[in-house]
């Protein structure tokens, strides 16, 4: 096992090295070419650099004892030209190979998010945003769980190890001067710590991945600290305290698995750094008996020193770590763009949706269950929704209102029964374009950080850049009065955030979210639905909103859903939900008569809204 372990991981390291250099290369060919060249010339230029040190300590030592000679002085001087010319050239090649490093580095990272993006908006349905095995690698992908090392600190560790490798090399040849051995000794030492390094290195790598749950879990109580959505209720309540403790824990307790392996090993690791240290302590006292003897030159000796400093090089291993770590990402994001591959999430559908649906959508017997969940949310529903005309959904918390309309929407497939539009089955139809044919308001709609006439043109993006239909929108939805008061009017920032902005009340984001819908109508929607976007409203604001709502989309195949059934009333049908299925149907007037489950509801909820304004006449 251990043996297969090892195995695993060192092919593990290979593809991540792999991986990195690849796309490096995919990115950008010419900088490849650029850093090659930045990782070569420094290496040739060091050694012929320190040989021409040597000459010069030569020939200062020999003026020193036979004194200068002209011969003497033209070979130092010319040694010092060319030593200052080797490192001039040395001092640009650095700069240059870092701002190399810097552009690759940026641009990879650039080209992985745009990936990362890319892939997680390619499916058409939410599942995969709901299963906490692709957001970890989302997170991983976004550097979240292998320490916020990214690729561009991967891309100038790759530089500084291979040009000291290569320095590394170069000083093994100069030793070679010395004693054919003697660099050979130095490389199996080194070669052993590296291979002790490297051991905890993989362990570290591995570990620090499968942490990656545990990092996202921390970094959420870190945003929590240190993003404004939170900021009222965290000081409100004084969670500063509980959310410093909180992201403390969980990083140590992810990270302490990681810290506790690289503690083991450690024996195996401080003989290795002995052994190392002892060659070193034996082979300068060589190269100084040597040099005392006259075997050598004291110039000679510097080469060989300075060559000894540059063995470590070779087996080079300290950047080990930064490259693999922040190569994960890259391998991540590629892993996460092949399971978003898999047919789990590719929906099916290859017929138009234009024009649907003129008939009418039919829910046959249609069951659903959510991903890794015991029990269904929907089970055996029966509905109609007849085209052009409006259907309310209404029931308790958790009767499947806001599923049924994720099916409708397809953001998920249904997991029994059919879903028919105008007698074809929902998954024979496209989803891009189904999605088109869609437009709703949700309980949580979003407040977009952007302009006025972003967040009403994200309705149909084809009129986002039409200012006359975005005011038709807003002046339908009665937003057009509010955007217009607006500082930059439709340019104004709908965010305290950015300089120049402006916030909105919740009412006034609801009648932008509204604007948005109509906007969607206007771009070719054929299906809206409203979500119970109004739920932190009173009963009386929601009602009338769900009433200018109406009024706007008459003719409109509308779906309402709501847990209040007194705002629904002007509703063509209205449909009560109960245990995943239709309960009840019918109008206001027919299910009120009923005296069925709707007409408890309905009378309790009115009782509870009319009893204030009982106690207001009666204390007046």
């Amino acid at each position: 096992m251990p043996e297969r372990a090892g195995l695993h991981g060192a092919r593990l390291l290979l593809r991540l090295r792999w991986t990195l250099f690849r796309e490096m290369v995919r990115t950008s060919p010419g900088l490849c070419v650029l850093l090659l060249l930045a990782i070569m010339l420094p290496a040739a230029l060091s050694g012929a650099f320190v040989v021409a040190t040597g000459v010069v300590i030569d020939t200062v030592a020999t003026a020193a004892k036979d004194g200068l000679t002209p011969a003497g002085s033209r070979t130092m001087i010319t040694a010092l030209v060319v030593a200052g010319v080797l490192y001039t050239v040395q001092m640009t090649l650095h700069p240059t190979g870092a701002a190399a490093c810097d552009v690759m580095g940026r641009r990879l990272e650039g080209r992985l998010r745009d990936r990362v993006m890319a892939t997680v908006l390619a499916p058409p349905g939410l599942a995969h945003l709901e299963q906490p095995d692709v957001l970890d690698r989302v997170s991983t992908a976004q550097t979240v769980g292998i320490g916020e090392i990214r690729p561009r600190a991967a891309v100038r560790a790759v530089n500084n190890k291979y040009s000291e490798q290569l320095q590394g090399l170069v000083g093994a040849g100069l030793l070679l001067g010395y004693a054919w051995w003697a660099p050979l000794v130095f490389i199996a030492a080194w070669t052993f710590l590296r291979h002790a390094w490297v051991r905890k290195l993989r362990d570290s790598v591995q570990l620090t991945a499968l942490q990656t749950r545990s990092l996202r879990r921390s970094s959420y109580f870190r945003d929590l600290a240190l993003t404004s959505p939170a900021a009222k209720e965290t000081r409100v309540f004084g969670m500063a305290g509980w959310l410093l403790d909180r992201f403390a824990r969980t990083w140590t307790e992810a990270m302490s698995v990681v810290w506790q392996e690289r503690r083991n090993g450690g024996p195996r690791l401080w003989i290795s750094i002995v052994l190392l240290a002892g060659i070193h302590l034996a082979i300068f006292v060589l190269l100084g008996n040597s040099a005392a003897s006259g075997a050598i030159s004291i110039g000679a000796m510097s080469v060989y020193i300075q060559a000894i400093l540059s063995l470590e090089g070779v087996v080079s291993y300290d950047l080990d770590h930064t490259i693999d770590a922040g190569s994960r990402p890259i391998l991540t994001a590629i892993e996460l763009e092949e399971e978003m591959a898999r047919p789990a999430y590719r929906m099916s559908g290859e017929l138009p949706a234009a024009g649907l649906p003129s008939e009418g959508i039919r829910f046959e017997d249609v069951s659903f269950r959510y991903p890794g969940q015991s029990h269904d949310v929907l089970a055996g529903l029966d509905l109609e929704i007849p085209a052009g005309r409006s259907l309310a959904i209404v029931g308790e918390n958790g009767t499947g209102k806001t599923t049924l309309v994720k099916l409708l929407a397809r953001l998920y497939d249904r997991t029994g029964g059919r879903i028919l539009v105008d007698g074809v089955d929902l998954v024979r139809i496209d989803p891009q374009q189904w999605s088109h044919r869609i437009a709703a308001i949700f309980q949580d709609f979003v407040q977009y950080h952007l302009t006025a006439a972003a967040n009403v043109g994200f309705g149909a993006l084809e009129l986002a850049e039409d200012r006359e239909a975005l005011a038709t929108a807003a002046r339908r939805a009665g937003a057009l009065e509010i955007i217009e008061s607006l500082p930059q009017g439709w340019d104004t920032i709908l965010s305290r955030e950015f300089v120049d902005g402006a916030d909105l009340s919740g009412g006034q984001w609801q009648r932008i979210a509204l604007a948005r819908a109509l906007l969607a109508v206007a771009g070719g929607a054929g299906v809206l639905v409203l979500d119970e976007p109004t739920a932190h409203l009173d009963a009386r604001a929601e009602a009338e909103f769900y009433n200018r709502f109406l009024e706007l989309t008459e003719g409109t195949t509308t779906v309402v859903i709501s847990h209040r059934f007194s705002t629904v009333r002007r509703a063509d049908r209205i449909v009560v939900l109960a245990d995943g299925k239709v309960a009840e149907q019918g109008t206001h007037d027919e299910l009120v008569a009923e005296g069925g489950r709707y007409a408890r509801m309905f009378a309790l909820q009115a009782a509870r809204f009319d009893e204030p304004a009982k106690q207001v006449e009666a204390h007046a």
